[in-house]
C-alpha cells in the first residue's frame, strides 16, 4: 500500500496525478508480485477512500481538474518533443558532447504552460567546462539567454556517470531521462546508477531516440582538435574557476552544504539549480507524507 500512495504524494507536489502502469513502475514490489498484489492493493485504496479514480488516473485528491490540467500539459509535451529533439541533436554537435538527455517536466511527458526544456549533456572527460561554457555562450548571444528551449542544467563526463546524490529524487530524474541524442552512453550510464533501480525495481528503461556515431560538424571537429591537448585542459580547468567565482558571488545566501548540492561544481560534473529543487521537492514530499498519516490514521513507513 504504502508504495502506490507514496508515489501518488511525491508527484501531487507537481499537481500530477498517474495511470495505473506509471503506478506499477513507481512501486518496490518485485516484478512477479507487482501481477498479483497490485490490482488488489490499489482497488482496496479507492474502496477505503485513501485515492481517487480521475478517469485514467488516480490521484490523493478527488479533484477532476488535476486530471484536466494533466491531459492538458501532456498534449503541449508532444508539441515541444519536436523542438526538443532539433535542439538536442543541435547540442550534440558541440565539441566534446557525448550524449543528450531531457530531464525536468518535458522527461514525465508533461509541459507547463511556463515550463522550459531542460537538457542533461554527457561530456567527454577533462573537457565537461569547455562544452557547457560553449553551449552557455551559444545560449547568451544567440538566444538572447532565453531558458525556453534551452536550459542547460545538469553536466556529468563518462568517467564520473554514477550520481552522487541517491534519493527518491534523484532516482526519479536519473530513470525518467529521455535519452535523444547517445553515441554509446546510455547503458553504461544505467548500469553505473542501478542503485536507482533498487528504488525503482520496476521502472522501465528508455529508448534511445537517436544512436549517433563520433563524426561531428567540421567546426567542431576542428575546434576539438585545436583543444585536444594541455591548452584544452588549462581552459577546462580556467572555465570551471571562473563559473564557481561568480555563482559563489551570486548565490552567497547558500550555506555550504546547500550549495554544494545546488551548484555542485567538479571537473566531472557541473549542476546549475539556483532554486535547489532538490531540497524544496525532498522536503515538501516529507510533509506530505506526514500529513496523509496524520489525516488518514495510517502508517506509510517504507517496507
Amino acid at each position: 500500500m504504502s508504495d502506490i500512495v507514496r508515489s501518488l504524494l511525491y508527484y501531487d507536489i507537481f499537481d500530477y496525478p498517474l495511470t495505473r502502469e506509471e503506478l506499477k513502475d513507481n512501486c518496490k514490489l518485485e516484478p512477479a508480485q507487482v501481477e498479483s498484489q497490485f490490482e488488489a492493493t490499489l482497488d482496496r485504496l479507492v474502496e477505503q477512500g485513501l485515492i481517487y479514480p480521475l478517469g485514467e488516473f488516480f490521484s490523493v485528491h478527488n479533484n477532476p481538474a488535476l486530471a484536466e490540467r494533466r491531459r492538458q500539459g501532456n498534449d503541449r509535451a508532444r508539441e515541444y518533443m519536436k523542438i526538443a529533439s532539433e535542439r538536442s541533436q543541435f547540442i550534440m554537435n558541440f565539441p566534446f558532447v557525448k550524449a543528450v538527455y531531457l530531464s525536468g517536466s518535458i522527461s514525465k511527458n508533461f509541459m507547463p504552460e511556463d515550463g522550459d526544456i531542460d537538457y542533461f549533456v554527457i561530456t567527454e572527460p577533462k573537457r565537461l567546462w569547455i562544452a557547457r561554457t560553449l553551449l552557455i555562450m551559444y545560449k547568451k548571444i544567440f538566444l538572447l539567454n532565453s531558458r525556453k528551449f534551452f536550459c542547460l542544467n545538469y553536466f556529468i563526463d563518462t568517467r564520473n556517470l554514477q550520481i552522487e546524490e541517491k534519493n527518491l529524487f534523484t532516482a526519479t530524474e536519473l530513470l525518467t531521462l529521455v535519452p535523444m541524442c547517445d553515441s554509446g552512453c546510455y547503458p553504461e550510464f544505467m548500469e553505473a546508477n542501478q542503485w536507482a533501480r533498487e528504488l525503482y525495481p520496476n521502472f522501465p528503461l528508455r529508448q534511445v531516440e537517436h544512436n549517433v556515431g563520433s563524426q561531428k560538424p567540421w567546426w567542431s571537429a576542428g575546434m576539438k582538435w585545436v583543444l585536444s591537448g594541455f591548452l584544452g585542459e588549462w581552459m577546462d580547468g580556467f572555465f570551471m574557476r571562473l563559473t564557481m567565482n561568480r555563482w559563489k558571488q551570486k548565490f552567497g545566501h547558500f550555506n555550504s552544504g546547500d550549495f554544494d548540492v545546488a551548484m555542485k561544481s567538479r571537473s566531472y560534473v557541473s549542476k546549475h539549480h539556483p532554486r535547489n529543487f532538490q531540497k524544496r521537492v525532498m522536503d515538501a514530499f516529507a510533509e506530505k507524507v506526514v500529513e496523509f498519516e496524520k489525516i488518514n490514521q495510517v502508517s506509510l513507513k517504507e517496507s
